[in-house]
């Protein structure tokens, strides 16, 4: 683990996220034993639902989407998570845990992959079992929040959407979501149709809220479309 780390230059990325803020390089590296750097490339992978919980994640760099399938065997996606955050950690105290998830990438993306049996010292730590808490408590929010929004506007649901994602990385009033996003994970994200999200994501560009490419989508008015947010309310 220790050679893997230092091999790829990831202690450091790990030592400057907040999650092991206040830990030492010693205690981190103790921390991630038997860890594994995994590099994927757009849209693969990392863990499939239903399979076997043998190893949990912590993100390194861009971003993964959270997938569930419903009843209707489509894909659902029910959240976004970026660097820092851990993935399939707190289901491993389950007697043989299946992941009840999928994690596919946004892009470019690395992720630490950390051996379910050295899970027993995260969970012998309080700090970061509360950290972790606090991760899975935030994406609960993000659900609710969409839960909230169920029967707004759908331009209040894809600006609040658009301003969760830009949040991962931003500067100043403008604020580019960091990861490749089509229209048509915006609409399975949201529940509408690729049209729609065409549509008004055009209108946006014509009055100079967003401004997209091929492969990113900036927020150039914030202030616009959390009014459509909050004319919901």
């Amino acid at each position: 683990m220790n050679s893997e780390l230092m091999q790829y230059g990831v202690l450091p990325e790990l030592c400057a996220l907040k999650l092991f803020s206040e830990f030492s390089e010693l205690e981190v590296k103790s921390l991630c034993q038997g860890g594994k750097v995994i590099v994927n490339d757009h849209r693969k992978v990392l863990f499939k639902a239903g399979s076997k919980a043998d190893f949990f994640f912590v993100i390194l760099s861009g971003a993964f989407k959270l997938v569930r399938q419903t009843l209707q065997g489509d894909d659902a996606i029910i959240h976004f998570s970026g660097p820092g955050d851990v993935l399939g950690a707190l289901i491993l105290t389950q007697r043989n845990p299946l992941y009840p998830i999928s994690a596919i990438s946004m892009g470019p993306s690395r992720a630490l992959k950390i051996p379910k049996a050295n899970y027993s010292c995260w969970k012998d730590n309080p700090t970061l079992v509360f950290r972790i808490q606090n991760l899975l408590s935030n994406r609960m929010v993000s659900l609710q929040q969409q839960k909230v929004l169920n029967k707004s506007s759908l331009q209040a649901k894809m600006a609040n959407l658009l301003i969760e994602l830009a949040e991962l990385q931003s500067t100043n009033s403008q604020q580019t979501i960091p990861i490749p996003l089509t229209r048509k994970e915006i609409a399975d994200t949201v529940g509408a149709s690729v049209e729609s999200i065409i549509r008004i994501m055009s209108d946006w560009s014509k009055k100079g809220y967003v401004v997209t490419n091929d492969k990113q989508i900036t927020i150039l008015k914030s202030s616009k479309l959390i009014e459509f947010m909050g004319a919901e309310i």
